[in-house]
């Protein structure tokens, strides 16, 4: 587990890159892939995303990669800012740190309950 800020970010650009583009594809691909192949003809989701001119967002159409790194600069300043400290919170007051085995609780210099 992290330690430091700088192990801190690295672990949270890490698992942001990946949940980023494991939703994007997923709401796309699964969730709207039939419907915008029946929209537009297309024998691919790919292709009938080309073909709308791009995916639907802030009021325009803008291509994959835009909205992949829209989202992912949004989750990796929510992951630094809310994610990570907020989850040693909830941890530390489901499992008191006096009561628990010292393994499940590293703290850091900001890591303060």
């Amino acid at each position: 587990m992290p330690k430091n800020q700088f192990q801190r970010m690295v672990y949270a650009f890490m698992t942001v890159v990946v949940t980023v583009h494991a939703y994007v594809f997923y709401s796309l691909y699964v969730v709207n892939g039939t419907m915008l192949m029946e929209v537009t003809g297309e024998s691919s989701v790919l292709a009938a995303i080309q073909a709308q001119g791009g995916v639907y967002m802030f009021g325009r159409m803008l291509p994959i990669w835009a909205v992949i790194v829209i989202e992912f600069c949004c989750a990796y300043l929510l992951e630094l800012v809310m994610g990570s400290p907020c989850s040693f919170r909830l941890a530390a007051k489901v499992f008191p740190m006096q009561k628990t085995n010292p393994v499940l609780f590293v703290r850091g210099k900001r890591s303060r309950a």
